[in-house]
Parts: structure tokens; C-alpha cells; sequence
């Protein structure tokens, strides 16, 4: 539909604007990255605008212009009901659990999410299994994005432009502006990024309204429930969240997907500047939440409202199908400029996603692995080339990965978010019981993951109950096998000195709300 020049002058300007935001971020601050706790959590210094932006911005994916309004399409109403149901707990957890886990952060200058188990449970088996797993999580995650981002161009140009050159480019782009300012420098273009793909999004919606239902919503809701009415069924026409998946997708996703995955654990835990600041990204972030899922909802609802029954297959990119199958044939210059939306909403969540993965994976692999683990002595100065280098490495792998993707990427993508879900009650319990001990982390550890891979490889139940097994098992681990071990209170001293600190410093001192 596009042509390949203007695809490609489209696409290096945007570039172009991120790399110049990137850039000037590290002018604006005026700040010298010092060591690799400042390079990957901006020594928790981001104010609450940055902190918002930057924690939504990573948070979503390319699932945002593609597989997700979707996912709408066939899930219908109460798919959307699905979504919105955790969104309560997020403030919950921070308040209780992420709250906590920063203020302990204030005195111990942690680098990556395995340094707080360490902390609490001195054992250098914990951090390396923790290592593994968070890993698992993130190193692929930015291989997809790098696909993702590459198959919007391929199908903006209708095959004009091949991915594999939009891959090298992006690839590119991101690993150096992530290994030039790190932490601030993400922080800069994930702002500005959020704010554009959330704007693209709704600017989607709108102009399909508009030309598919003359601007109603109503005239909309109604064209679906007389065509259509089992979208507005429970659990939606494709039962896309079954009555078992209840319990399990709320779950995975709140903790999972918001809490648990290192690259927004180490925004939700490390980086904030202040209490108010944590405070704001507890109020906000589900807004923000509501805003974008309500306009991939949207989206869904209008485009089963103008081409009722679509296959899966076609609703996969239901934005560019739409645009190129309906809107062209009605307003051919409009449809090019959504078309030139969906490229830039898709890059921009998509880079989001990617660079905060790639950062959070360099960090894990030279701090947990090759520095605790393997016990290379480094410098501080050495410590951040060693950073830099690993994330260069890291990006170059994914880039040739993302070239020809093996099948096992898109498997592990997909438990993601349930793959951390057992490290959760490590962290709850750890902070909250001083009897918890070490043994019992590492077993929990070992348990939770293993439950996790066993739901989905063993007993095909991932689509429905994610992590929730492993995060039972977890729980149970932590709790039968601490009351019959023992660790010396000194092991964890220092940790709850240093919550207590921080509670009597911010909570005594600090007023509700600036």
C-alpha cells in the first residue's frame, strides 16, 4: 500500500527524532553516567512524568497494533473485561511489595532484580537461578519486538520492503543509544514514545468511527449487537478467556506482566525519585492502562462492526487489514496516513519494549552472571564497559536470531510473564517474614519454574492458568520448607535496617501527596 521510498523516508526520520531525543536527554540532565547502577536504573532519580511514561511505554508491545485489537475482535466484550479486571491489584502490590522493595533500594544501591534477593537471602545460588529465569524472560522478548516491528513494514508496503533491512537499521539504532546514555537516555525516548503510539492509537479509532459509523459509537455498539451480539457474551464468541483462565489471567497478568518482568520491576522498584513519585506511578499507570486497552478494544469493536467473521489469521493484523481492505476503498489519502500511523504506533511501542529488555539483559548478564557468579574482579569503569559491551552483544545476537527465528522465541514469549510469576512470593515473603530462609528461596525458585514449564510443556493448560501453579508451588515451598530450616539473622540484618530506615525516613517525614 505504501510505497517503499516513502516507507523508508518515514522510517529514518522517526529514527533520526529518536536517536536527536536520546541525545539531547543527555545534555538536558547534565549527568555523567558514573557505574552500572546509575547506567541501568538512573540511581533512582526519575521524576514521576518520566517514571509514568517510561513504565507504560515498556510496558506494552508490538500486541498493542497487532495481535491485540485482535484479540478484541474474537474475545469480544468480556476479553476486555478480562484486561481491565487485574488493573486494580497494580496498586495494591506496588503500595505493599514495590513500595517496600524501594525503600530498601534508597540505602542499597541495587543494579539489577536479583540484587534484593541476595540482599535478603545471601545466597549466590538464588541470584544465578533468578538470573536464568529473568533472561528467559526478557532475551527473547526483544528478538520478537525486532520481528514485529520489521513485519509492519512488510505489510505497510505489501512485501515492497523487506523486514530483514528494517531489522538491521532498528537493531542498530537501539543498541547504540542504549549503550550511549542507558537508563536516561530510554527514559527520554519512552516518554516521547508513549505519548506518540497512545496517540496513533486513538487517532485509529476515531478515524474508523468516523468512516465506519459516521462518528457513533452508539450507531456501532448497535450495527455489533444485531450482527454480532456474542461479542458482548462472557467469555466472548471465541471464548478466549474461558471460565478457567479466570483466576489464571488476572493473576499472570498482575503480576506477571506489571510487576515481575526485571525491565518494568526495575521502574517500578528502583528507579522512582521519590515517594511521591512511586505514589503517582501507582495512580496512574492503571489509567493509562484503561486508556490504551479501551482503544485496542475499540478498534476490535469497529472492525467486527464494518467486516463481521474473520478468521484468526486475518484478525492478527486486524489495523492493517481494516485500513487496506475497507478505508482505502472509501478515503484512499486517509487510509495512507493510518497506514504511515500503524508503521510508526507499531516502531514506537515496539523500540519501548525492546531497548528496556535489552538494557535490563545486559545488566543481569555482567552483574548476576559474570561479576557474582563467576567472580570476575572489575572496576567500576570496567563494570560499565562490561555492560555496554554485553548489551552490544546481546543486540547483535537478537538481530541475527531475529534474522532466521527459531520456532522455540515465539514458545517462550508466550510464558513470558508466567515464567516470573513463582519469584513473586520469594520477594512478599521474604520482606514481610524474617523467619524466611535461604533453603527455602532456592527450592521455591526451583519448584515455581518447574511448575511453570510443566503447565505448558507437559500439560498444555498455559493458555488458561499461565503461572498460577508455579506460584502456588512457590508459596507453599517458602512456607513449609522455612519453618523447618534455619539461616542466621545476621544473613539479612542489613536488609531490614535498611527498610526500616527508609520507613522511618519517607513515611514519617513525607507528606501524602506533593
Amino acid at each position: 500500500m505504501l510505497s517503499s521510498g516513502l516507507l523508508w523516508t518515514v522510517f529514518i526520520i522517526y529514527l533520526c527524532f529518536l536517536f536527536f531525543i536520546a541525545v539531547m536527554g543527555g545534555f538536558i540532565q547534565k549527568h555523567r553516567t558514573k557505574n552500572t547502577e546509575d547506567f541501568s536504573t538512573g540511581s533512582g532519580t526519575i521524576r514521576w512524568p518520566f517514571l509514568v511514561m517510561t513504565y507504560i511505554a515498556s510496558l506494552m508491545s508490538t500486541w498493542v497494533f497487532f495481535a491485540g485489537p485482535g484479540a478484541y475482535y474474537r474475545g469480544g466484550f468480556g476479553y476486555w473485561a478480562s484486561e481491565l479486571s487485574y488493573i486494580c491489584l497494580f496498586p495494591v502490590i506496588v503500595h505493599f511489595v514495590m513500595n517496600k522493595v524501594w525503600l530498601v533500594n534508597r540505602s542499597r544501591h541495587y543494579t539489577t532484580p536479583a540484587d534484593i534477593y541476595y540482599d535478603r537471602f545471601k545466597s549466590p545460588l538464588l541470584r544465578f537461578i533468578l538470573a536464568l529465569v529473568f533472561l528467559s524472560a526478557s532475551f527473547p522478548t526483544v528478538t520478537s519486538v525486532l520481528i514485529a516491528i520489521s513485519k509492519a513494514a512488510e505489510i505497510a508496503t505489501g512485501g515492497a520492503v523487506k523486514y530483514q533491512y528494517i531489522l538491521l537499521i532498528t537493531g542498530i539504532i537501539i543498541i547504540i543509544y542504549v549503550i550511549i546514555g542507558g537508563m536516561k537516555s530510554i527514559v527520554m525516548t519512552d516518554t516521547i514514545q508513549g505519548l506518540i503510539y497512545i496517540g496513533i492509537l486513538w487517532a485509529i479509532v476515531i478515524a474508523c468511527l468516523i468512516i465506519g459509523f459516521h462518528g457513533s459509537l452508539a450507531n456501532a455498539v448497535q450495527t455489533v449487537w444485531q450482527n454480532s451480539n456474542d461479542w458482548f457474551s462472557y467469555p466472548g464468541p471465541n471464548e478466549l478467556v474461558p471460565y478457567s483462565a479466570r483466576f489464571g489471567y488476572p493473576f499472570c497478568c498482575a503480576i506477571g506482566w506489571t510487576i515481575m518482568l526485571p525491565h518494568v520491576f526495575i521502574r517500578s522498584g528502583y528507579a522512582g525519585a521519590s515517594l511521591q513519585t512511586q505514589r503517582k506511578l501507582m495512580f496512574l499507570t492503571p489509567v493509562l492502562q484503561v486508556i490504551v486497552w479501551s482503544g485496542c478494544m475499540l478498534i476490535g469493536l469497529v472492525a467486527i462492526g464494518m467486516m463481521p467473521g474473520l478468521d484468526t489469521a486475518q484478525t492478527e493484523y486486524i489495523i492493517p487489514y481494516l485500513i487496506q481492505n475497507f478505508i482505502q476503498n472509501l478515503h484512499p489519502a486517509v487510509a495512507v496516513i493510518l497506514m504511515i500511523g500503524f508503521f510508526v504506533g507499531a516502531v514506537s511501542v515496539g523500540v519501548t519494549t525492546a531497548d528496556s529488555f535489552l538494557l535490563v539483559s545486559g545488566s543481569i548478564l555482567t552483574e548476576d552472571i559474570l561479576v557474582h557468579t563467576f567472580r570476575l574482579k572489575l572496576t567500576d569503569r570496567h563494570r560499565l564497559l562490561a555492560v555496554r559491551i554485553v548489551i552490544a552483544l546481546i543486540g547483535v545476537c537478537s538481530i541475527c536470531m531475529a534474522l532466521r527465528p527459531p520456532g522455540l522465541i515465539f514458545t517462550l514469549i508466550m510464558f513470558a510473564n508466567a515464567i516470573v510469576m513463582p519469584l513473586f512470593p520469594i520477594l512478599v515473603i521474604g520482606i514481610y517474614w524474617k523467619k524466611a530462609t535461604k533453603q527455602a528461596a532456592v527450592i521455591a525458585s526451583i519448584v515455581g519454574t518447574a511448575l511453570v514449564l510443566m503447565t505448558y510443556f507437559l500439560w498444555d493448560l498455559g493458555d488458561a492458568w499461565y503461572g498460577t501453579f508455579g506460584l502456588i508451588g512457590s508459596t507453599c515451598c517458602m512456607i513449609l520448607i522455612s519453618l523447618f530450616t534455619k539461616q542466621p539473622e545476621s544473613d539479612s540484618q542489613e536488609f531490614y535496617q535498611a527498610l526500616q530506615k527508609g520507613e522511618e525516613e519517607y513515611f514519617e517525614n513525607t507528606p501524602e501527596w506533593e
